[in-house]
């Protein structure tokens, strides 16, 4: 299997890729910047020239159009930027395809590291959104994911329907925590997702020869995300990752961990690496 990593500008990308993908994309998660003006993360994350909105319209417009029929887009987000990005995806993939699902990013059974921060309004925030866009949402079926439970205080796990709440699927801290496994620093990337909730997003909507794209791809969590999948059930699934090198992201993090990901899971993976300047 041949998987693909752009280090280039996502929407250099993802004009390119419209050549050859279009149509035959089934998965899509994303984790895009919030738009919350924090300068510590280590990429912009706000003052956009045309607003945020404007920048997220052409890239979204472009993912429409590489989806299959069957495809279907995965958005991490906050509520800072939540409403917009609902109502642009609903103009985008249309009213009736576009759901909204929420994440609990806190557990304790995941945050034995966790760092609470001090609270600013006495609000503590456990949970962040899914947004989920269907390129035809009355003809497709999600499949089944392996959801973990505490049955009798002990968690077990087994093949059942996607929830609208998300929980037992990893958290901000655990994504860290991998992070740290791998590089020895678990703030090399200042916001990773866990790789079990992404990969239960790829099997919900994947057969196991799916493309799947992540053209915000930060640390790399969607390539580990489906070769983990592919070591389980036997896929033969693609992924196609883009992202730039803004503050060395891709050199630092982006391609070592594909290429950690590649060896442990020892599937006879290839990596292209595609630059676009």
């Amino acid at each position: 299997m041949e998987h693909v990593l752009y280090k280039s500008d996502n929407l250099m990308a993802l004009n390119i890729l419209l050549e050859q993908y279009k149509g035959k994309v089934d998965v899509i998660p994303i984790d895009p910047p919030y738009n919350t003006h924090i300068s510590y993360i280590g990429y912009k994350d706000g003052n956009y020239k045309d607003g945020w909105v404007e920048f997220m319209r052409p890239r979204l417009e472009m993912a429409s159009k590489l989806l299959s029929k069957t495809g279907v887009m995965f958005i991490h987000i906050d509520e800072n930027e939540l409403v917009n990005l609902i109502l642009l995806c609903k103009d985008i993939f249309g009213l009736e395809n576009v759901t909204t699902m929420i994440w609990k990013k806190t557990n304790e059974l995941f945050d034995t590291n966790r760092r609470e921060k001090p609270l600013e309004s006495g609000l503590r925030c456990t949970h962040e959104y899914i947004v989920v866009c269907f390129a035809d949402k009355e003809n497709t079926t999600l499949n089944y994911i392996m959801q973990p439970k505490l049955v009798d205080g002990r968690l077990t796990e087994c093949l059942q329907p996607m929830e609208s709440i998300v929980d037992f699927l990893g958290t901000t801290t655990s994504a860290k925590d991998e992070l740290e496994a791998i590089f020895g620093d678990r703030n090399v990337f200042s916001t990773p997702k866990p790789t079990r909730l992404i990969k239960e997003l790829v099997r919900s909507a994947s057969s196991k020869q799916s493309v799947v794209l992540d053209f915000f791809a930060g640390s790399g969590t969607t390539g580990e995300a489906v070769m983990q999948l592919n070591k389980e059930d036997g896929g033969n699934r693609k992924f196609i990752l883009v992202t730039n090198n803004e503050n060395g992201i891709f050199d630092r993090v982006t391609l070592p961990r594909v290429e950690k990901s590649i060896e442990k899971y020892n599937l006879n993976d290839h990596l292209k690496i595609v630059e676009h300047t």
